[in-house]
């Protein structure tokens, strides 16, 4: 069973409009986790400021693009490399940086800690930090920029340390 993005926007927007103040669901493969209050697994941070944008009079008026849906990477990539993965602890839209034109928090061949923040994860206008939670060399980043990401997803493989 899969959900579209819209699926998932509407089993958020129940929640949010629910007694509940956090909610985990789990139905078979998929897996929701959602906090009004905070964070389940990660840290909050604020959102990205604005950016700048041009004056009225010259600004073309572009739709919204949808997030992506990220391919996940085969398990052989995994098991055949010694690899370990970061993975995802909610469902949301990714982003590599905390705002548009800055650096990536991590890039291929960075040394991270489990404190290191590897991107944001944002649901319903409420963006989240994300840890590594282990520590290692980044070998490859699975997803790209405004991905939208499943709970359990790998976002990275990283290469243990000795």
């Amino acid at each position: 069973m899969k959900l579209t993005h819209e699926e998932v926007r509407q089993v958020l927007s129940i929640i949010s409009e629910s007694s509940f103040d956090s909610i985990e669901i789990k139905m078979g493969e998929i897996a929701i986790s959602a906090s009004k209050s905070g964070p389940l697994r990660a840290e909050s941070v604020a959102p990205a400021p604005p950016t700048p944008q041009a004056p009225a009079q010259t600004q073309q008026a572009e739709p919204p693009t949808p997030p992506r849906a990220a391919a996940a990477p085969k398990a052989s990539d995994v098991a055949d490399e010694g690899l370990i993965e970061v993975t995802s602890p909610m469902v949301g839209v990714f982003y590599i940086a905390p705002e548009p034109g800055a650096d990536p928090f991590v890039a291929k061949g960075d040394l991270i800690e489990p404190d290191t923040t590897v991107g944001i994860i944002e649901v319903m206008k409420v963006f989240t930090s994300i840890r590594a939670e282990k520590s290692g060399r980044v070998v490859r980043c699975l997803v790209e920029n405004g991905d939208f990401v499943e709970f359990g997803q790998p976002l990275l493989l990283l290469q243990p340390e000795s």
